[in-house]
């Protein structure tokens, strides 16, 4: 877990990723009473961060080091980039991928106009394979989402997915 920010509270899909556990933990966390949900706007709750901190160390706590396994410090640490855990990743990506909406058909004519013969591989290859990262992440979401107990009357997902599927009884 990382250190905490700046900020005194923070929203449930931080809290999540702080505590390592899925949405249904931490709502779980919260009926219990382990855990103190403040109201946010809409449906989403916020977490005080020392609260989320303290129980983060009762679900994780850190290994107390062995003096015999014990290795000196280095008396020079490399400098590190941070890295971005996996789950932000993704949520950065798929805030990029919006970016799509912004982009009209004449738009993606006019580039494809510009390509290139010789990028022309390349650039399919590239976009077959974000939509197959993309249909593998919508398949994960739908099996997530049906084992949720937190849904609350929501869509099958399948259904939905279908309706987005061109009907082939229609005529055009």
């Amino acid at each position: 877990m990382t250190a905490p920010g700046r900020f005194a509270f923070v929203d449930e899909g931080e809290a999540v990723r702080r505590l390592g556990v899925d949405h249904d933990t931490l709502l779980s966390l919260v009926s219990s009473g382990r855990l103190k949900a403040y109201p946010g706007v809409g449906k989403g709750h916020f977490f005080r961060l020392g609260d989320l901190l303290a129980l983060a160390q009762e679900l994780h706590p850190a290994p107390a080091p062995s003096p015999a396994t014990e290795e000196p410090e280095p008396s020079v640490a490399a400098p590190q980039r941070p890295q971005h855990d996996p789950a932000y990743k993704v949520h950065l990506r798929l805030q990029a991928d919006l970016k799509w909406y912004d982009l009209s058909d004449a738009d993606l004519r006019l580039w494809v106009r510009e390509l290139h013969p010789e990028a022309y591989e390349r650039q399919r290859t590239n976009v077959l394979a974000v939509i197959g990262k993309l249909q593998r992440l919508v398949a994960l979401m739908d099996e997530a989402a049906a084992g949720w107990a937190t849904r609350g009357g929501a869509q099958d997902p399948s259904a939905e997915a279908s309706a987005l599927q061109p009907d082939d009884n229609v005529q055009a």
